[in-house]
């Protein structure tokens, strides 16, 4: 299983990296369009909140990819961790928006540290969300379960607000 968890995983990676190389061949500027977050995470197990406290921090940026009629695809890459426990998925996303309900989920590769070592491994998440206004750029609560598939240790929930630069 952990062996097709890692092809699906590398396939994701070079697609995202095949489509971002494609934008910047036709000259997107890669430095702009990014909704940027940041919040706090709930590790889900218990013995990770006894190491290192009941609340992490969490950061990241998201960039679309592919505009589709009611869904986007986009590209993530994030951090929440505290101490020694830390996660850095980089991910893959499909992202919906119906009124201002937002909703996805995502898969990909993460790079991070559980109790013993450090571990890459096959990562995903489920996200539920709402924009805060109206128009193109509005600010966004997202809800989201994170799961690193190799230590259950970096498993939780995490809550964001964010925006569009």
């Amino acid at each position: 299983m952990r062996k097709i968890l890692w092809f699906v995983g590398c396939v994701l990676m070079l697609g995202v990296g095949s489509v971002v190389s494609a934008k910047a061949d036709n000259g997107d500027d890669f430095s702009k369009g990014w909704n940027l977050r940041a919040g706090f995470f709930v590790p889900e197990r218990q013995a990770s909140r006894q190491a290192e406290g009941d609340l992490w921090f969490t950061i990241g940026g998201e960039r679309d990819i592919k505009q589709l009629e009611r869904y986007k695809v986009t590209m993530s890459v994030d951090y929440y961790g505290s101490g020694s426990l830390y996660n850095i998925p980089i991910k893959v996303n499909v992202v919906a928006v119906t009124n201002k309900l937002r909703y996805g989920a995502g898969a990909g590769v993460g790079i991070s540290h559980d109790f013993e070592h450090g571990i890459l491994g096959f990562t995903y998440h489920l996200m539920v969300g709402y924009n805060l206004g109206e128009g193109a750029n509005p600010l966004a609560l997202e809800f989201k379960y994170l799961v690193q598939s190799t230590s259950s240790a970096l498993n939780g929930f995490s809550f964001t607000i964010g925006g569009h630069f």
